[in-house]
């Protein structure tokens, strides 16, 4: 488990998810706003059938990598958050990532930390380049995502397509994104001091 202190403080944990966090994926389903549910599902969803669950939390963390962020005080309570990034069978080196924070969690950095635990993660199973499918009015996402590096590859209706290239060298992510610089070189320092991965299935 990777261990981090938000910025209000808040110490929270990120581990790899698994089947086990069914309920815990549901209740951090029913405590979003419909307006972060419309950010993440880009679109209307009232709720999250079994199927859907089953698919969210039975991943194998080689082609669907999923991780989420626990508070470390409560560790029983419902995530704060989820990343994941699943591998499109077409384009093998791209993986399409999304990003759940609950509301009560938003504006204090999890985000951040849970997009530079896949940015870490994904070249150690032959991902390089990262795609955000972004909500156009989802401002603060799409102001992130310039300010990453990131390419718009397709410019449709009410969303916009975001290419985040994996850089393994930090030195060549932009002057503008140096705060995320930090939290991947931190992600990183955790798992080179012995922070669990999962095991890939074959």
């Amino acid at each position: 488990m990777l261990r981090f202190t938000l910025n209000d403080g808040t110490p929270v944990g990120l581990r790899p998810i698994v089947p086990a966090d069914r309920d815990r994926l549901l209740h951090g389903f029913e405590a979003l706003s419909d307006e972060s549910r419309r950010f993440r599902f880009l679109g209307s969803l009232s709720a999250l059938h079994e199927d859907q669950l089953r698919y969210l939390t039975e991943v194998d963390h080689r082609d669907h990598v999923a991780w989420g962020a626990l508070s470390l005080e409560d560790p029983e309570a419902p995530g704060f958050g989820i990343a994941r990034f699943i591998r499109l069978s077409e384009h093998p080196h791209l993986a399409e990532f999304s990003l759940t924070v609950i509301d009560t969690a938003q504006g204090h950095g999890l985000g951040g930390l849970l997009l530079a635990t896949l940015y870490v993660l994904a070249p150690t199973v032959g991902i390089d380049t990262l795609r955000g499918v972004v909500a156009r009015d989802n401002d603060r996402m799409t102001t992130w995502m310039h300010r990453l590096g990131a390419v718009v590859v397709a410019d449709d209706p009410g969303e916009l397509v975001f290419d985040l290239p994996v850089h393994t060298d930090l030195d060549e992510l932009p002057a503008s994104s140096v705060s995320f610089r930090t939290l991947v070189e931190q992600v990183r320092q955790q798992f080179a001091s012995g922070a669990d991965q999962p095991q890939n299935e074959t």
